[in-house]
């Protein structure tokens, strides 16, 4: 394999795990959308799925430039997430709840970008740019949802 076409493998992976990490925000913020009553509180989820959605588009152009699709999480991983949100909810469903669950689930987004940030040692502008901006709204998601807390 040549160079380059390693370095486009590398670019891939990493395009592609921040897809799935994009993916897993969407699938949380979709479960637990329908448990607010709190209008603030759901402008602020929308915003951040819409958030979400365009870091997901961009990773999707960028995959194309290298001739490739998003690879998509598992449909394990999915109902997964979906049956523990549920299950915690069914405990506590408060807007508290809520917001404390999509802070740890921005957490671990937070984790995984950084991962990928740090081990990153290729020249594609527009991934370094995308893992920016990505951290970039994990953390502000983060600021947002403290008040509900």
């Amino acid at each position: 394999m040549k160079e380059n076409e390693m370095n486009s493998v590398v670019e891939i992976e990493y395009l592609n795990k921040l897809y799935q990490c994009a993916e897993m925000g969407l699938v949380g913020i979709d479960t637990i959308l329908d448990k607010t009553q709190n209008e603030e509180f759901l402008k602020a989820l929308h915003s951040q799925r819409q958030e979400y959605d365009k870091i997901e588009n961009k990773i999707v152009n960028v995959l194309k430039k290298y001739g490739c699709e998003e690879k998509k999480i598992g449909k394990m991983a999915k109902m997964s997430s979906e049956m523990m949100s549920d299950m915690r909810l069914k405990v506590d469903h408060t807007d508290s709840q809520i917001a404390k669950m999509m802070i740890e689930g921005n957490n671990k987004g937070i984790i995984e970008v950084t991962k990928i940030q740090n081990n990153y040692e290729g020249q594609d502008e527009e991934l370094k740019e995308i893992c920016t901006w990505f951290l970039d709204t994990l953390n502000h998601n983060i600021e947002q949802m403290k008040r509900y807390l």
